[in-house]
Protein backbone atom coordinates (compact mmCIF):
# COMPACT_ATOMS: atom_id res chain seq x y z
CA UNK A 1 0.00 0.00 0.00
CA UNK A 2 2.82 2.36 0.90
CA UNK A 3 4.61 1.59 -2.40
CA UNK A 4 1.46 2.38 -4.39
CA UNK A 5 1.12 5.71 -2.61
CA UNK A 6 4.71 6.60 -3.41
CA UNK A 7 4.26 5.70 -7.08
CA UNK A 8 1.10 7.81 -7.38
CA UNK A 9 2.76 10.78 -5.71
CA UNK A 10 5.56 10.62 -8.27
CA UNK A 11 3.08 10.75 -11.16
CA UNK A 12 0.89 13.59 -9.90
CA UNK A 13 1.95 17.24 -10.46
CA UNK A 14 3.30 19.12 -7.49
CA UNK A 15 0.27 21.41 -7.47
CA UNK A 16 -1.92 18.49 -6.36
CA UNK A 17 -0.12 18.56 -3.01
CA UNK A 18 -0.08 22.35 -2.64
CA UNK A 19 -3.78 23.01 -2.30
CA UNK A 20 -3.38 24.27 1.23
CA UNK A 21 -0.47 26.56 0.36
CA UNK A 22 -1.09 30.29 0.72
CA UNK A 23 -2.22 31.97 -2.50
CA UNK A 24 -1.17 35.58 -2.97
CA UNK A 25 -4.21 37.75 -3.73
CA UNK A 26 -4.53 39.53 -7.04
CA UNK A 27 -4.70 43.29 -6.76
CA UNK A 28 -6.44 46.04 -8.72
CA UNK A 29 -4.27 48.99 -9.64
CA UNK A 30 -6.46 52.11 -9.83
CA UNK A 31 -6.53 54.40 -12.85
CA UNK A 32 -4.44 57.57 -12.84
CA UNK A 33 -4.21 60.65 -15.05
CA UNK A 34 -1.80 58.75 -17.33
CA UNK A 35 -2.76 55.06 -16.99
CA UNK A 36 -5.85 52.84 -16.97
CA UNK A 37 -6.95 50.61 -14.12
CA UNK A 38 -5.74 47.03 -14.42
CA UNK A 39 -5.63 43.81 -12.43
CA UNK A 40 -2.21 42.61 -11.28
CA UNK A 41 -2.95 38.91 -11.56
CA UNK A 42 0.61 37.70 -11.00
CA UNK A 43 4.11 39.17 -10.81
CA UNK A 44 4.39 39.85 -14.53
CA UNK A 45 0.78 39.44 -15.64
CA UNK A 46 -1.59 42.42 -16.00
CA UNK A 47 -5.23 42.27 -17.11
CA UNK A 48 -7.63 44.93 -18.35
CA UNK A 49 -11.04 43.21 -18.12
CA UNK A 50 -12.68 45.63 -20.57
CA UNK A 51 -10.81 48.26 -22.57
CA UNK A 52 -14.02 50.28 -22.89
CA UNK A 53 -13.39 51.39 -19.30
CA UNK A 54 -10.04 52.83 -20.39
CA UNK A 55 -11.71 54.70 -23.26
CA UNK A 56 -13.94 56.44 -20.71
CA UNK A 57 -11.10 56.98 -18.23
CA UNK A 58 -9.30 60.18 -17.32
CA UNK A 59 -6.10 59.06 -19.07
CA UNK A 60 -7.79 59.19 -22.49
CA UNK A 61 -6.57 62.20 -24.49
CA UNK A 62 -8.67 63.68 -27.32
CA UNK A 63 -6.81 64.91 -30.40
CA UNK A 64 -7.79 65.82 -33.95
CA UNK A 65 -6.55 62.35 -34.94
CA UNK A 66 -8.86 60.60 -32.48
CA UNK A 67 -8.96 59.92 -28.76
CA UNK A 68 -5.86 58.00 -27.63
CA UNK A 69 -5.04 56.15 -24.44
CA UNK A 70 -2.43 53.73 -23.17
CA UNK A 71 -3.43 50.18 -22.22
CA UNK A 72 -0.55 47.86 -21.31
CA UNK A 73 3.24 47.71 -21.71
CA UNK A 74 5.13 44.43 -22.22
CA UNK A 75 8.87 43.86 -22.49
CA UNK A 76 9.05 44.67 -26.20
CA UNK A 77 5.56 45.87 -27.13
CA UNK A 78 2.84 48.27 -26.07
CA UNK A 79 -0.92 48.33 -26.57
CA UNK A 80 -3.07 51.44 -26.81
CA UNK A 81 -6.43 52.44 -28.24
CA UNK A 82 -7.68 55.01 -30.72
CA UNK A 83 -11.34 56.01 -30.85
CA UNK A 84 -12.32 57.73 -34.09
CA UNK A 85 -15.28 60.10 -34.02
CA UNK A 86 -17.69 60.49 -36.98
CA UNK A 87 -16.37 62.98 -39.52
CA UNK A 88 -12.67 62.58 -38.73
CA UNK A 89 -10.22 62.37 -41.61
CA UNK A 90 -6.46 61.82 -41.61
CA UNK A 91 -4.57 61.73 -44.90
CA UNK A 92 -2.05 59.00 -45.63
CA UNK A 93 1.19 59.50 -43.72
CA UNK A 94 4.08 57.22 -42.70
CA UNK A 95 5.02 56.02 -39.20
CA UNK A 96 8.57 55.01 -38.33
CA UNK A 97 7.38 51.84 -36.58
CA UNK A 98 4.71 49.53 -38.00
CA UNK A 99 1.66 48.29 -36.10
CA UNK A 100 -0.98 45.60 -35.90
CA UNK A 101 -4.45 47.10 -35.49
CA UNK A 102 -7.71 45.37 -34.55
CA UNK A 103 -11.14 46.98 -34.87
CA UNK A 104 -13.00 46.42 -31.61
CA UNK A 105 -16.27 48.14 -32.57
CA UNK A 106 -17.73 50.39 -35.21
CA UNK A 107 -16.68 50.93 -38.82
CA UNK A 108 -14.11 53.16 -40.45
CA UNK A 109 -12.01 53.37 -43.64
CA UNK A 110 -8.35 52.44 -44.01
CA UNK A 111 -6.50 54.21 -46.84
CA UNK A 112 -3.14 53.36 -48.40
CA UNK A 113 -1.68 54.04 -51.86
CA UNK A 114 -4.96 55.81 -52.71
CA UNK A 115 -6.89 52.58 -52.16
CA UNK A 116 -9.55 52.23 -49.47
CA UNK A 117 -10.91 49.39 -47.36
CA UNK A 118 -13.88 49.48 -44.99
CA UNK A 119 -12.83 48.10 -41.61
CA UNK A 120 -15.39 46.87 -39.10
CA UNK A 121 -15.59 45.04 -35.78
CA UNK A 122 -13.40 41.94 -36.09
CA UNK A 123 -11.16 43.36 -38.85
CA UNK A 124 -7.40 43.13 -38.41
CA UNK A 125 -4.57 44.66 -40.40
CA UNK A 126 -0.92 45.53 -40.09
CA UNK A 127 1.33 48.07 -41.78
CA UNK A 128 5.09 47.99 -42.06
CA UNK A 129 7.69 50.52 -40.98
CA UNK A 130 7.44 53.83 -42.88
CA UNK A 131 4.39 52.66 -44.86
CA UNK A 132 1.94 55.53 -45.44
CA UNK A 133 -1.59 54.88 -44.19
CA UNK A 134 -4.56 57.06 -43.40
CA UNK A 135 -7.87 56.61 -41.59
CA UNK A 136 -11.26 58.07 -42.27
CA UNK A 137 -14.47 57.99 -40.24
CA UNK A 138 -17.41 58.41 -42.65
CA UNK A 139 -19.92 56.48 -40.56
CA UNK A 140 -22.40 57.84 -38.04
CA UNK A 141 -20.95 56.15 -34.95
CA UNK A 142 -17.47 56.12 -33.37
CA UNK A 143 -15.00 53.32 -34.10
CA UNK A 144 -12.65 51.83 -31.51
CA UNK A 145 -9.23 50.50 -32.58
CA UNK A 146 -6.77 48.42 -30.57
CA UNK A 147 -3.13 49.03 -31.57
CA UNK A 148 -0.17 46.78 -30.74
CA UNK A 149 3.34 47.84 -31.73
CA UNK A 150 6.96 47.82 -30.53
CA UNK A 151 7.64 50.18 -27.65
CA UNK A 152 10.45 52.11 -29.31
CA UNK A 153 11.28 55.07 -27.09
CA UNK A 154 7.81 54.99 -25.52
CA UNK A 155 8.77 52.84 -22.56
CA UNK A 156 6.12 53.69 -19.97
CA UNK A 157 2.84 55.47 -19.24
CA UNK A 158 4.49 58.79 -18.44
CA UNK A 159 6.37 59.04 -21.73
CA UNK A 160 3.31 57.88 -23.67
CA UNK A 161 1.07 60.47 -22.01
CA UNK A 162 3.54 63.30 -22.62
CA UNK A 163 3.77 62.26 -26.26
CA UNK A 164 -0.01 62.34 -26.65
CA UNK A 165 -0.28 65.77 -25.09
CA UNK A 166 2.40 67.03 -27.46
CA UNK A 167 0.46 65.55 -30.39
CA UNK A 168 -2.75 67.14 -29.07
CA UNK A 169 -1.05 70.52 -29.15
CA UNK A 170 0.69 70.08 -32.50
CA UNK A 171 -2.43 68.87 -34.34
CA UNK A 172 -4.39 71.81 -32.96
CA UNK A 173 -1.74 74.23 -34.21
CA UNK A 174 -1.61 72.53 -37.64
CA UNK A 175 -5.38 72.76 -37.97
CA UNK A 176 -5.54 76.42 -36.98
CA UNK A 177 -2.70 77.19 -39.41
CA UNK A 178 -4.46 75.31 -42.21
CA UNK A 179 -1.52 72.93 -42.65
CA UNK A 180 -3.62 69.76 -42.41
CA UNK A 181 -7.22 68.69 -42.72
CA UNK A 182 -8.57 66.55 -39.91
CA UNK A 183 -12.29 66.39 -40.82
CA UNK A 184 -14.29 65.67 -43.95
CA UNK A 185 -15.86 69.12 -43.64
CA UNK A 186 -12.42 70.64 -44.31
CA UNK A 187 -11.88 68.78 -47.61
CA UNK A 188 -12.71 70.02 -51.08
CA UNK A 189 -16.12 68.77 -52.33
CA UNK A 190 -14.50 66.72 -55.12
CA UNK A 191 -12.01 64.93 -52.85
CA UNK A 192 -11.93 61.15 -53.60
CA UNK A 193 -12.38 60.44 -49.90
CA UNK A 194 -15.80 62.11 -49.96
CA UNK A 195 -16.88 60.18 -53.05
CA UNK A 196 -15.86 56.90 -51.40
CA UNK A 197 -17.59 57.86 -48.15
CA UNK A 198 -20.87 58.44 -49.98
CA UNK A 199 -20.52 55.06 -51.67
CA UNK A 200 -20.28 53.18 -48.37
CA UNK A 201 -22.62 55.28 -46.21
CA UNK A 202 -25.93 56.50 -47.64
CA UNK A 203 -26.25 58.85 -44.67
CA UNK A 204 -22.79 60.37 -45.08
CA UNK A 205 -24.07 63.91 -45.72
CA UNK A 206 -25.04 64.12 -42.05
CA UNK A 207 -21.45 63.22 -41.15
CA UNK A 208 -20.07 65.72 -43.66
CA UNK A 209 -21.86 68.53 -41.82
CA UNK A 210 -19.91 67.85 -38.59
CA UNK A 211 -17.58 70.78 -37.92
CA UNK A 212 -15.81 70.32 -34.57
Amino acid sequence: MRLATILISCLLPATAFAQTAAVKPKTTVPATDISPSYVQLAKNVEVIPNIEDAVKGKAAIPTHEGTFGALLFAEETRAFFIELQPGMFLAEHPHDIGSIIYTVRGKWVLASEHKRQVMEAGSLFRFGDNMPTGWEAPFNEPALLLVVKPKGETKDYDIFSRGLKAMQSSTDKDRKAGKMQFYYSELKPDDPAIAFARSVNPNFDAVLKIKP
